[in-house]
């Protein structure tokens, strides 16, 4: 199949080799560009535990001073990928949510008593769902820090461009809701805005769907996560 993959880098780079070992092509245009912030001061007085939803945060708090003493605290994480990652980054004690941030909440209330101290969010600045607001009935007090913030791509890649100007797009691949609107936005500067309506898109949540409007071949991956993604693309869930 020919894809078309509008994830960030680096993040859409690790998905385009491993579709490409599928056998698949991979066209790549990035909808979002990450751009760090800088480093916020962080007390690590009074953190009991560590949340991360997404890889990129877990790449972004590469920079920060406090990490040796972060990386000795309990990390939830969002997914099995972004737990992955926070294992690689030297957090020895990780739990995956294997969802979305509701699921989080979920597993850090089960896991996490509020006695233990607040819960450090290491977050982008947008962000799909409020942790703190999903915790606090469970009297768990969440501090977020922002470690980097997404910008939308002006235009898709000549290469995407062409290939959906050819009708020659199998699938498009959409993991976040701004990635989605980005994409839309960018479809009608490039005069294909009509080419919606037929495009394949497999999006990881109902969320991310959202902003497609007018898309009429809409697949949701039957969970959040990459695996869902390829599992959509596939029509083979190995959770099924």
């Amino acid at each position: 199949m020919r894809l078309l993959l509008t994830r960030p880098e680096p993040q859409a780079a690790q998905t385009r080799r491993r579709l490409e070992a599928l056998g698949h092509t991979v066209i790549s245009s990035p909808m979002l560009a990450l751009v760090q912030e800088p480093p916020p001061a962080i007390a690590c007085e009074g953190i009991g535990a560590v949340a991360f939803t997404s890889r990129a945060a877990v790449e972004a708090a590469a920079g920060l001073p406090s990490l040796p003493l972060l990386r000795a605290l309990p990390a939830f994480a969002v997914g099995d990928a972004t737990a992955k990652a926070a294992a690689r980054a030297g957090f020895a004690e990780v739990a995956s949510a294997a969802g979305d941030v509701e699921d989080l909440a979920r597993l850090i209330a089960l896991r996490h008593p509020p006695e233990r101290g607040l819960v450090l969010h290491l977050a982008g600045r947008d962000r799909a769902g409020d942790l703190g607001a999903l915790l606090a009935p469970a009297g768990i007090a969440v501090h977020v820090a922002v470690l980097y913030r997404s910008e939308p791509a002006a235009e898709l890649s000549p290469e995407a461009v062409a290939a959906i100007a050819a009708g020659s797009v199998d699938a498009v691949l959409v993991y976040s809701p701004r990635t989605a609107a980005a994409f839309v936005a960018a479809l009608g500067r490039a005069g294909l805005a009509e080419r919606l309506a037929d495009l394949p898109v497999i999006a990881i949540s109902a969320a991310a769907a959202a902003p497609l409007d007018g898309a009429r071949r809409v697949a949701i991956a039957p969970h959040p996560d990459e695996a869902g993604m390829f599992a959509a693309l596939t029509g083979n869930d190995p959770r099924g």
